[in-house]
Parts: C-alpha cells; structure tokens; sequence
C-alpha cells in the first residue's frame, strides 16, 4: 500500500506524458491507465483532447470531465458553455449544478441557446439550482420545459393551473405532481372524461367516494379500461356505493361485462346477492359466467341455487359448465358440513 502511494506520482507523470506519444497506441494505453488511477489532476489533460482530430480521444475526454469536474472547476464549465459544439455546451448545462449557484449566470445563457437539447438540459439544471425559476420556466413555449418546471413544483395553485395547459404530457405531470404531494382538488375532474382519466380517477376517487359523488362515479363506470376497472373496485370495496343513485345501474350496463361482477365480488350484504340474481338472470355471458366463477366456496342464496338447474342447461357451454361446477362445488360443500 505504501510503495502503490509512493509511486502514484511518478506514475501518473508518466502515463501524463504518454498522452503526447506520437505512437496512437501508446496513447490509447495512456488513456486507460489515467482511468484506473483516477486522479483529477489528469483533468486539464484531457481537457487537451476535446480538440484532438480523433473522435475516440475527443470522447474520452468527455468521460473525463463528467468524472472529474467538482464544485472547483467553474472556469471549466464556462469554457465549456461557450464552446461550438453542441454536446460540449450540453456538458456544461449538465455540470453546472455541481458548482451550486454560480451556475446561474451560465445557465442563464445557456436557457436561451438556440439548440432544444441545450437549452432544455440548461433549464433541467437551472430549476435544481434555483425554484425560484419555476414561474418563469412554466411560461416556456417548449413543452418539455414547462413539464420539467412542474415537477420541481409544490406549488398547487401552478400545478391547478397547468391542468389546463395544451399539452397533455404536461397535463399528466401536474397530476403526477399531485399525486405526489396528496393534491386532489375538484379541477381535477375536468380530466376524469379524457385520455388522462386512469391517473385523474386514481387521484380523485378517494374523494369522490367519501363525498359520495354518484353523478361522477357512474360515469367513470360506463366504460373503464381494466387499470381504471381496478381502481374503480379498489375504493368501491369498503364503500354502500349500491344504494348511491344510478351507480348499480351505470356499472350493470357498462360496456366493461367484468365491471359488476368485480364490484360484488366480496359483498356479502342480501342487496349484493339480489345484484348477482339480477346479472345472472340479465347480464351478458361474460358477466354470468364470472359471477358463477365467484360463487365457489362460499353460501349460495337460495334464490341463486334454484337457478342453477336452467343455468346448467343454458345453450352457452361456458355458462353451463360453470354452473355445473358451482352445483358439484355446493354439494360437496353440503357433504363436509
């Protein structure tokens, strides 16, 4: 350990020298073993290299200063704002947070850069340096921005506001946000009809169920994917939604067959088994035969079991054998009692 410590000097000399070797190679080599010793003061090395005419050493260079670069090394990320070359600019916006806020200057400039992906990661930096910047960034034309802005935000009344901005991934990121910090205002709704639906229901139905809001509720029932299926029950379970007006009706004729079922599937209240009577005498045959499906291994109302019989002759095989297997199931129930 000592000789390794003695000898790192000289080492790193060396490989520093190599690293003007006419020999390519030689060079190459120079490079890897800077790497494996990973001192700093190879930094302005490599920083020599972002000019060299080959690319591979040009890269290399990069690799370094990413690795490299700490709080002391404003003037490197300057040097490297004010470069021609795009990824060099895009490097200094990516680097400027680790100086804290005498990155701001720089990234003041580099917020109005004529290149997308330079600007963008100079306001990406700018909002870790400074919040303070988030009105200003929500008011960008580009998008992407406006999105960045908002998830550094824990401002509600910004995040509310931006449930209406034009784009809808930033419309998605205000909920996201939301989400986040336990927001959920009634603005939201306005979002509970379109394509963000699943994220807005998933942050509004805690509410809507304990105010009962049926109205909103049976619409969300009309016809919900599986993932809103799922949230649907998951705040339906422990809630009296059947006696909340239209609500039964709205999910009995969902155009989601799988919907009813799945909100019956653990109530064991006599208002619940009147719904499952009603489905399995009405519903669709996907809805029948999940009904019949649920039934195994529990009670069966009488006014159930007696329907069983037209069930197992019912002309639908599906639906036939899963009373089959009910009634089988019911006797051998019976028999261990």
């Amino acid at each position: 350990m000592g000789c390794h410590t003695l000898s790192l000097g000289p080492m790193l000399q060396h490989e520093l020298q190599r690293l003007k070797h006419k020999d390519v190679r030689q060079r190459r080599m120079a490079v890897r073993r800077l790497f494996e010793i990973d001192n700093p003061v190879a930094l302005a090395a490599f920083i020599e290299l972002l000019d060299d005419q080959d690319e591979w050493f040009a890269d290399k260079a990069i690799v370094a200063i990413r690795r490299w670069v700490d709080g002391s090394h404003r003037k490197v990320i300057v040097s490297l704002s004010v470069r021609n070359e795009n990824r060099l600019r895009l490097l200094a916006a990516e680097l400027s947070p680790r100086i804290g806020s005498e990155a701001l200057p720089i990234l003041s400039t580099l917020c109005t850069d004529a290149d997308d992906s330079v600007r963008r990661e100079a306001w990406r930096a700018r909002l870790k340096v400074d919040s303070g910047t988030i009105p200003v960034a929500i008011e960008s034309e580009d998008h992407i921005i406006r999105k960045m802005a908002i998830s550094h935000s824990g401002d509600t009344d910004i995040l509310e506001a931006m449930l209406s901005d034009s784009h809808i991934r930033v419309r998605e990121a205000a909920l996201d946000q939301m989400i986040v910090i336990g927001h959920s205002p009634p603005a939201v709704d306005q979002l509970l009809t379109g394509p963000l639906r699943l994220k807005a229901a998933t942050l509004r139905l805690p509410f809507l169920v304990e105010s009962e809001a049926a109205s909103t509720i049976s619409n969300l029932c009309a016809d919900p994917e599986p993932a809103l299926r799922k949230v649907i029950a998951k705040h339906l379970d422990a809630a009296e939604w059947y006696d909340w007006t239209g609500v039964f009706e709205a999910a009995r004729d969902s155009k989601d067959p799988l919907l009813l079922p799945r909100l019956l599937r653990s109530r064991k209240e006599a208002r619940a088994d009147e719904m499952r009577l009603n489905l399995l005498q009405q519903g669709s045959d996907i809805s029948r035969a999940r009904i019949l499906e649920h039934l195994h291994g529990r009670n069966i109302p009488s006014s159930i079991f007696d329907l069983l019989p037209s069930l197992v002759a019912d002309p639908n095989p599906l639906i036939s054998q899963a009373a089959s297997s009910l009634m089988a199931d019911s006797s051998v129930l019976e028999t261990d009692i």
